[in-house]
Order: structure tokens, then sequence, then C-alpha cells
């Protein structure tokens, strides 16, 4: 469901707080009013009962005193005496009619009848109210009572004679023209009924100054008081306060009640008016807030949407059209505010635009931008070419004069190829590097525009008293012919670049066969792990013959491995990948475990050969390699004489105090110890030394040429003496010919190794190769 806006939801709120407040005080208004009125009414209907017998006593005094004056008679003390019926009712009569009185009664002593006044037939025989007879010898005896289905207001006096003879009983009647007369003297507007209580107990209404009302009603059960005090009652659908007050003296056992009521209704009615005024002015303030909140929302909903709009137009990007809005409050500040953060938008996106886009020190274009402009070029050229210009020495210059001197370096860098760049793109690649992008350039034109690169950047950058030449490299990847995509355009350019670094010219293009970054050599590695895990890969063995014996008294293990998709893969090709991932460690321990199991298994045939195997650099500082190689000898059970490691003297140079002692703690094994590739690289007559060595190994290249280059042969002559001076044995590798053989027996060379002798071979080919030039000796 969709949201209210803010116009109607302002409205609703208003009309409802208007509502709200104004039925709250409605009803608040109303139950006071009604609380009030019923607290009020309450008292003055007490009140107006107490008037109302106040008024009955004051009837029945003065009925009473009349009474009294009937009661001295001579006339009707004689009729008694003489028992004149007739002569008594006339009295009674005529007394009756100055009193008030409809029905006069005379009383025995013992209660009988002796004259009514009624109607004959009236069938009373004794007085029904023998308290009032027996109160009346005591004092003034009053009481409402209903004698024949009617209220009479019953005055009894005693006749005396001089003793008592008889009692008078006066009955004024309290009937509904008398008591609607007693409601228009009050000035409380109320209704009085009385009611008294048949031989069942239950009460009947006897008179009633409104015919139509029941104030009865549930106000008391039969047999139950009724209340004295006023209480709440509904009469045909309307409240009334009612009370029922004793008609007499109690004592004399009265048996008529009066019931007064007062109309809350009645009450109520002058302020319906007020409640109608209420009412309209309600209406009319719904109305005004209507249109004041719909006036009000509006003036606030439009300028909202207008701001609303220019939010969704910054959205998409558009900050040319800030919101208009001309008006002096806190939404026309809102409205300038954000005029003003428009502006400040859309100068920082446009900042952040050129940041995103461009190097922040030469503000050429970056790699981003510069790969986004080359893949549109692609899109409309067929060709082009792609020149990554590198200063080699910019990591040397900012180590050493700073980054501030280095960025100016590289903004004065970026003016000159920029100046000497007539078209295309120039950008910057990297830290150290620029691209210039060519299209539909030949060879020869980019060939010229890179010598010219190097030219203009030769020139060193003069600052102060800094003179620094950047050392400039020129890299070129053609397209189509080196990449098929912008990104591996880029790749092949900069392998290009590195390998400007080798040329004298300094500028080379991309060529395949010489490229050591391709990609199949990053998952190589990982297939090197899982061959060596399934022991894919195997030792080849080279031997090495004893010159002075004539015997294969040794070999160097090799490892070789057999890829499943590439075939066989050089040594060199994962031997250095290993070294640099830092895998060589599983490669080491593969081939010392199975060349010490391999040994296990020739000296048990009783083919006795030392077995040499090749460690890295990083072999060397490892500091359990000893315990790992005395752990490999004590469970294959073989001596430590039988295996030999090769070591190179530029694997010690590194950390030679750590090596050193690696070396030490081998020797100590009794393995015996022998310097691979001696003579060339970093070969050290200091750390020969040092070096707890065996034997040492002259490098091919001054095998290959011994039978043609004098040189070779004394440089080899010198190394066999100097290593027997120093007690060690002296292996000649990479023998190719017979002529090298047999000038290193002449000069008095222990071993000879290459494949002249025997081509590396498979373990099991070697014990046959052994067997053909006869058993060997033991190793001495």
């Amino acid at each position: 469901m969709a949201a209210l806006g803010f116009r109607l939801r302002l409205t609703l709120f208003v009309v409802t707080t208007i509502v709200a407040v104004q039925a709250l005080t409605a009803v608040l208004v109303t139950q006071i009013t009604r609380h009030q009125l019923i607290a009020e009414g309450g008292r003055q209907l007490t009140m107006s009962a107490n008037t109302f017998v106040n008024q009955l006593d004051d009837i029945s005094a003065r009925v009473a005193e009349s009474v009294q004056v009937l009661a001295l008679d001579y006339a009707l003390r004689a009729a008694i005496a003489q028992r004149d019926r007739d002569t008594v009712l006339s009295v009674l009569r005529n007394h009756g009619r100055r009193v008030g009185a409809t029905r006069m009664l005379m009383i025995g002593l013992d209660g009988s009848i002796q004259a009514d006044t009624a109607a004959s037939g009236s069938g009373l025989q004794r007085f029904p109210f023998p308290e009032l007879m027996d109160s009346a010898f005591t004092r003034r005896t009053a009481a409402v009572v209903a004698l024949d289905g009617k209220a009479y207001w019953m005055v009894v006096v005693p006749i005396y004679a001089p003793q008592p003879v008889a009692l008078v009983a006066a009955g004024i009647p309290v009937d509904d023209a008398f008591l609607a007369r007693m409601q228009r003297l009050s000035a409380l507007p109320k209704d009085i009924q009385l009611i008294a209580q048949t031989r069942t107990a239950a009460w009947e209404v006897v008179a009633r100054s409104d015919s139509h009302i029941d104030l009865l009603g549930g106000l008391s059960a039969a047999g139950h008081p009724l209340a004295e005090q006023p209480v709440l009652e509904t009469v045909d659908g309307r409240e009334y306060l009612v009370l029922a007050r004793a008609l007499g003296d109690p004592r004399a056992g009265a048996p008529v009640q009066a019931i007064i009521g007062y109309s809350l209704d009645d009450a109520l009615r002058p302020y319906k008016s007020v409640l109608s005024t209420w009412l309209g002015l309600l209406a009319l303030g719904l109305l005004v807030g209507l249109a004041g909140a719909w006036l009000i929302a509006r003036g606030v909903s439009r300028p909202v949407e207008a701001l609303a709009a220019s939010v969704r137009r910054i959205e998409r990007g558009d900050y040319s059209a800030p919101a208009l809005i001309d008006r002096e409050d806190e939404l026309g500040q809102l409205a300038a505010a954000f005029s003003t953060m428009t502006l400040a938008i859309r100068q920082r996106e446009e900042h952040i635009r050129f940041q995103a886009l461009h190097d922040a020190v030469t503000a050429l274009p970056n790699r981003s931008a510069a790969e986004a402009a080359i893949q549109c070029s692609l899109h409309e050229h067929d060709s082009g070419a792609l020149l990554m210009v590198g200063l080699t020495r910019m990591p040397e210059i900012i180590k050493t004069v700073g980054h501030a001197l280095g960025d100016r370096l590289m903004r004065d860098a970026a003016e000159r190829i920029r100046e000497a760049t007539t078209r295309g793109v120039v950008a910057r690649a990297s830290d150290t590097s620029f691209l210039v992008w060519l299209p539909e350039a030949d060879r020869t034109a980019v060939i010229a525009l890179a010598l010219h690169l190097i030219d203009v950047l030769n020139p060193p950058y003069q600052e102060r008293d800094v003179s620094i030449d950047v050392v400039p490299a020129v890299g070129i990847a053609l397209y189509p012919r080196h990449a098929a995509d912008t990104s591996e355009l880029l790749q092949r350019a900069e392998v290009a670049q590195f390998a400007a670094l080798r040329v004298p010219e300094a500028v080379a293009f991309y060529d395949a066969a010489s490229d050591p970054h391709r990609p199949g050599r990053l998952s190589l590695m990982g297939d090197l792990r899982e061959a060596i895990a399934h022991d894919d890969v195997a030792l080849h063995y080279q031997p090495k013959l004893n010159l002075r014996s004539g015997v294969i008294d040794s070999a160097e293990a090799l490892i070789r491995w057999q890829h499943p998709k590439l075939g066989p893969v050089p040594p060199d090709a994962f031997i250095t990948l290993a070294e640099e991932t830092g895998n060589i460690h599983r490669v080491t321990r593969w081939a010392l475990a199975s060349a010490i199991a391999q040994l296990q298994r020739w000296l048990a045939q009783g083919l006795n050969v030392r077995v040499a195997v090749n460690l890295s650099a990083r072999d060397l500082h490892d500091p359990e390699l000893p315990r790992r190689i005395a752990d490999l000898l004590t469970l294959h059970q073989v001596e430590a004489r039988w295996l030999e490691l090769e070591i190179t003297e530029s694997a010690v140079i590194g950390e030679p105090a750590a090596a050193i002692q690696v070396l030490r703690e081998l020797a100590g094994l009794g393995l015996h110890v022998a310097v691979d590739d001696f003579g060339v690289g970093e070969s050290s007559l200091a750390y020969l030394r040092k070096l707890p060595v065996h034997a040492l190994k002259i490098d091919k290249m001054f095998i290959q040429r011994l039978a043609t280059d004098a040189s070779d042969r004394m440089i080899v002559h010198s190394i066999v003496e100097l290593a027997h001076r120093l007690n060690h044995r002296v292996v000649a590798e990479g023998v190719e010919d017979a002529a090298a053989l047999a000038y290193l027996g002449e000069v008095g060379c222990d071993h000879a190794q290459g494949h002249h002798i025997a081509a590396a071979m498979p373990a099991d080919h070697f014990a046959s190769f052994v067997a053909h030039f006869g058993t060997a000796p033991s190793a001495c």
C-alpha cells in the first residue's frame, strides 16, 4: 500500500487532533456536569423530600387541632353516649367538611368501626391501624395510610367523657391532585408517588403526581427496605434521582411511603443548547482546521516536492538546475542551502572524477583512464602499438632523495614525453612508468618514437645542485599481433619493457618465446605439489666415474617430472619457481627421502655407491635440516658416508653464519658436502676456507671446451691443485668428449660426470649400468 503524502498526513493530523481534543473536552465537561448535577440534584432532592414531609406534618398538626375540637364537641359525646349513630355520622360529616377530611371514622376502644362517613358497603369492620390507636392516647398521632386503595393522611384523637369512650379518625385524601399541588409548590422539578405494601408485602402505587411515570421501578424488591438516600434509576429510558420517605411517625407503624424523583434529563435540558452550540463550533473548527492544514501542507509540500525533484536530478548526475524557491522562511533557507550544496557537490564530483581518471602528480590520465581510451580505440582501429616507458632508477631515486623530488622528476618526465608525442594517448601506467598508445602505427614509426623517447629522457633531471639520470627503457607490444585485448596488451608491454633493460638500445618488442611471465607458470607450482604428494615425480641418477679406479662409485640424484599435460618439464623451469615461491623445501625433503630409500635398496643388493643430493639456499637456512636427514638415515639404516650434499657458494653468502652452522652439523653426522658450480658466480676462497666441505665440483663451462681452449685447461688444472692442497676431492661435470676426459685424468681430477660417460637414468637402469663397468669398491 502506497504511503500517504505529507499534505494528506498533515491534514489528517490536524483534523484528528482537533476532533480528539474537542471530544475529550466534551466528555470531560459532560461527565463533570453530570456528576455535579447528580450531587446537587441529590442534595436538592433530599431537601425537597424533607420539605414535603414537613408540609404534611404542618397539615397534620392543623387537622389534629381541628379534630381535637371535635373530640370536645358536646353533641358528639352525647350522641356517643346515647349510641345515636346517625347523629354521630352527621357531626363527623360536618366536621370533616370543615377540616377537609373526606372520610371520618368513629372507632371503639376495641378497634371496631362504630361510624364511617364513607358510602355504605365499604365493608370496614375494624380499624386497620391499631398502632395509631395505641399511640393516640399518649401523643398526637398522624400517618399517611392506604385505605381501600386510596392514600389518606389519617389523624386519630381520643374522645373523653371524662374517660376515653371512643376515638375519631379523620382521613384527609392524599391523591394525585394533592401531590400535583405539592409538586407545584416546590422550586425543584420533581415527581412524587405514594406507595403502600399489599398483603403479599409487595409495593403498589396509591397516588402519583405524574400518572405516566413509574418511579417505583427497581428501587427495591419486595420485602426489602426502600432507599432513603438518592439513588440513580432509569425509568422508561430516562434517568431519575429517586429516594423514599416514610410519611408520619414510623413508631406508629405508618404503612405508606413517598417516592420522590428528580429527572436528570430535565436538569440537563438547558445544557443541550450549549452542546448544540459546541457541535456547531466543532464543525466550524474542523472546516477551518482542514482548510488551514491543507493550505499549510501545500505551502510546505510544494517546495519539498521541488527539492525532491532537484534531488532526483542530482541522482541522475544533473547538477545544472538547482531548486529555485523564493521564500524568506526556513524552507527558503533550506532551498538556498540546497543550491549551495548542489554547486559544491558538482565541483567536488568534477574534482573526484578528475582524480579518478588522472594521476595526481603529473595530471596525466591514469592507468584506468588509459585502459578505457585504448579499449575505445580498439573498436575504431584495426591495429595499434603500446609503448611502455619505464624509468629504471626511480625506486633508487625515491629511496635516496625522497618522494617530493621524485614527484617533481616524474612531472618533468611526463612533460618531456607529452612534448615528444604528437598524437595518441599519453598516460601514467605505474609509479615508475608511462604509456603511449598509437593507433594505426606501423613498426617503423613505433621504433622511431621509442628511440626519440629514449633521447628526450636521457638528459639528466637538474634541480639546484642535483643531477639525476633516470635510465629510460621502452617496451613495445603490438595489437593484434601480441595481444587480443587491452589488459593483455598492457601486460605484454610491461614484459617487453623489462626485456628492454637487458639490451643496449633500451628498446624491445614483446617476444613470447622469452616471456618468463607466462600464465602457465602460476599453476605449475600447484601441479608440482600434487605430483610430489602422489609420487608422480622421479629421481634419475647420473653416474660419476672414478678416474683413478675406472669404475662408477657415485652418482648425482636429479629430479625429473613428467607433467600429464605439458609432458617433460625441465628442472630449471620448476626448481627456480619452487625457490621463488618457497616450495623448495617440499622438493628437497622428497628428494632426500627418495634418495636415501634407494640407497638402502642398492646397499642391500651389494651396490656400493655414494649418492649426491642438491640443496638450495633456503634449505641451508632450515635449522631442522640436520635432524630430518639423521631421522631418514636411521629409518632406512643407511650410513651417513653414503650420502653427499651438493651446495653452491651463493647459497651460503646470503646468511653465512646460519648456513655454515647447518653445514657443520651435517658434516658432524658423517655426511659428505660438495661445493657445486665452483669457479663461477660468487666463488670465494675466503668462504671455501670456512666451509666444512669434502669436494669441489668444477662448473661445466670450464669443462666443455677443454679440448680447444688453453685458458680453460689452465683454470681446471689450477682448481684441481688447489682442491688437493685443501684436501678436497675434485669432480668435473659436463664432460662431453673423450679428450676432456683424458685431460682430467692427466691433471689428477678424482671424478668425472657428463653425457660422455652417461646421462641421468632411472634407478633400475643405473644398477645395470654400474654392473657393465664392474663391481664398485667400498666408498672411501
